[in-house]
């Protein structure tokens, strides 16, 4: 078994661990961020900041990823975070799509493990990224189709055909649906109704807005059949779900980590 007491002496003696990060963005393509118990940033990587379209004069350290990205992404980020932060897990080179307000979107492998303070208790996560095309070169097929993830991820709320996604990927209906599928693993329709089903769940959760706005605000233009994919989706209805969440949190004891 490795002797790591000497190791831990040294770090232990270090007075400022962010001098020793800062040395550390000169290696490139250092997309590193480190965050705390609540998925709050406490470091970030000049290099990360800039892959993310921060401004360099804008702090990012006390935000959270609902501070940055769609909220769509910032959920998928935060239940990542969950799953490092409360059951220890360590996440590697997940493929993730990653979407940003006003800037185009990109595709990065992103790998997250836990921080643990001497106690063994987890006190937060770095996470490093690298870019898709970095690891794996030029990648036409699935670039191609990030116009039509960003488009979907973002306004999921407009009537939105596969005509119109595959335009604004340059190629034809045709060979769109087939490389979606292949190069996602779902259609787009599938996909589309997934990012609709995120939102108008998120607001049964959150929000005292009837079932019909909620249903339209999230894409869904018909009443009746918006209940019906959604109890199809979660396995009840959009009352029963909304009711259901209300009487958990009525119940559930006080968690560890606070929701985002």
């Amino acid at each position: 078994m490795p002797d790591f007491r000497q190791q831990n002496e040294f770090f232990e003696r270090l007075h400022n661990i962010a001098e020793m990060l800062d040395a550390l963005q000169v290696l490139p393509g250092a997309l590193f961020m480190i965050k705390d118990v609540d998925s709050r940033y406490v470091y970030m990587s000049r290099e990360l900041t800039e892959a993310i379209h921060q401004p360099a004069n804008q702090r990012v350290v006390g935000k959270t990823d609902f501070d940055i990205f769609p909220r769509i992404v910032a959920e998928r980020f935060r239940d990542n975070d969950l799953l490092v932060l409360r059951d220890g897990r360590t996440l590697e080179n997940e493929l993730q799509a990653v979407m940003y307000f006003d800037a185009p979107a990109m595709w990065c492998f992103s790998s997250k493990t836990p921080l643990r303070n001497q106690e063994g208790k987890i006190i937060g996560l770095v996470t490093t990224n690298r870019l898709y095309r970095d690891v794996m070169g030029d990648d036409d097929e699935l670039t191609k189709l990030l116009p039509a993830v960003d488009r979907m991820t973002k306004h999921y709320e407009q009537k939105i055909t596969v005509d119109d996604l595959a335009e604004r990927c340059g190629i034809s209906s045709s060979y769109f649906m087939k490389i979606f599928r292949e190069r996602l693993g779902t259609t787009a329709r599938q996909f589309l109704e997934h990012v609709r089903m995120h939102h108008a769940m998120h607001d049964l959760k959150h929000t005292s807005d009837s079932i019909a706005s909620i249903a339209h605000r999230s894409g869904f233009y018909d009443h009746s059949s918006f209940v019906k994919r959604f109890k199809r989706h979660a396995g009840i209805t959009p009352l029963n779900y909304r009711r259901d969440y209300r009487q958990q949190i009525s119940t559930r004891r006080p968690n560890a980590l606070p929701s985002l």
